[in-house]
């Protein structure tokens, strides 16, 4: 594991750069995006319904009682957390920035167990904290080692920690067991454990504990999760936290008055309601991925394993074979900015267009 303290890293994400491609000569609609981890078969037909029906000349719910309501209905069902227990964000995003302002400032220290997403490190460096990291060695195949991070937080000494769970790009996972040791050495050294589960929808096989076991144990701990990925709702944006109710009032008063849309409420609720259109979505991304997967090993791709619908792949020079690769409008993400320059990440798509991507990679390649 490789230890980095406070090394700048460029914040880039997936999606489209749309100025990219209009110096390219290319329109979004013909490109096909595996950079963006997102549920590829959209969103539920009940969530354009209820969009058309919301009123747009009207202030919405400031605080989202409706979205919170069906949160706790049909997310947290059997948990036992009541409503004033979750707070909704404007994308997971939004509350990522607001917990650093909240818990973070001069003369703190943010740590972050890498390789991960970077608006972690982005938002800790804005709020004035100092940033050190802790990375996964590549040669064990990004699996933390639980009792080595003990070590070092107790070295470090931070006032939070950053975990991403399932995480991003690795597509590891740590199991319960291993929470409960890392919120065990939070605990002993004071720090606020923050946990995005941005992804838990798409484990695979379906884990059935979460980090939702260790919110009853101790307020050190926040949980955020996003409704963008799993219910294909990115161009909304619509995240939320769940955590102590001390801890929540503390976010809600570094909160923008209406910082979820009506539009962004309205999707919430429909997408949350309609179950079925999740699980036949889950099942199909599930079958999709296992094809996608011994594909691009079939093809000698160099894929990580993973238990998401993303993995890393190694390429050599990612930034070179993106660009090779949006020359025939497939779109991966350069994961030079997670500090990785040699892979790519690529995300589940339908079969016809994946078969495209396996065969772009073995000839670019």
């Amino acid at each position: 594991m490789e230890d980095l303290k406070d090394q700048p890293m460029p914040l880039v994400h997936g999606a489209f750069d749309y100025l990219e491609l209009a110096r390219l000569g290319l329109q979004p609609g013909e490109v096909v995006d595996f950079s963006v981890n997102s549920m590829p078969y959209g969103p539920s037909p009940r969530v354009y319904e209820a969009i058309a029906a919301t009123a747009v000349d009207r202030y919405p719910d400031r605080v989202c009682w409706h979205l919170r309501q069906s949160i706790l209905d049909h997310e947290l069902r059997g948990s036992g957390l009541e409503i004033s227990e979750i707070i909704c964000g404007n994308g997971t995003s939004e509350l990522i920035w607001t917990l650093a302002r909240c818990y973070l400032g001069a003369g703190t220290k943010a740590a972050i167990l890498g390789p991960t997403f970077g608006e972690y490190r982005a938002a800790s460096l804005a709020a004035g904290a100092t940033v050190v990291e802790l990375r996964a060695s590549q040669e064990q195949q990004f699996q933390l080692d639980v009792s080595a991070v003990g070590d070092w937080l107790g070295q470090e000494q931070p006032s939070l920690v950053w975990l991403c769970n399932p995480n991003n790009p690795t597509g590891t996972y740590l199991e319960q067991q291993k929470l409960i040791q890392l919120l065990e050495a939070c605990q002993h050294n004071g720090a606020l454990l923050v946990m995005d589960e941005s992804y838990r929808h798409f484990l695979f096989p379906p884990e059935p504990l979460s980090a939702l076991e260790l919110l009853s144990t101790d307020s050190q701990v926040l949980v955020l999760r996003s409704l963008t990925k799993d219910f294909a709702l990115a161009g909304v944006r619509l995240g939320y936290a769940l955590g102590a109710k001390a801890a929540l009032q503390r976010l809600s008063a570094q909160l923008p008055s209406w910082n979820v849309s009506a539009l962004a409420q309205a999707a919430g609720v429909a997408a949350l309601a309609d179950r079925e259109h999740l699980a036949t979505s889950l099942a199909c991304l599930e079958s999709e991925r296992q094809a996608f997967f011994a594909a691009l090993l079939h093809a000698g791709l160099a894929a990580l394993p993973s238990r998401t619908h993303f993995c890393l792949v190694e390429v050599g020079d990612a930034c070179l074979i993106r660009q090779k690769l949006l020359q025939r409008k497939l779109l991966v993400r350069d994961c030079t900015s997670f500090g990785l320059p040699q892979y790519i990440r690529v995300s589940v798509r339908p079969e016809p267009e994946w078969q495209r991507l396996v065969a772009a990679l073995q000839e670019v390649l």
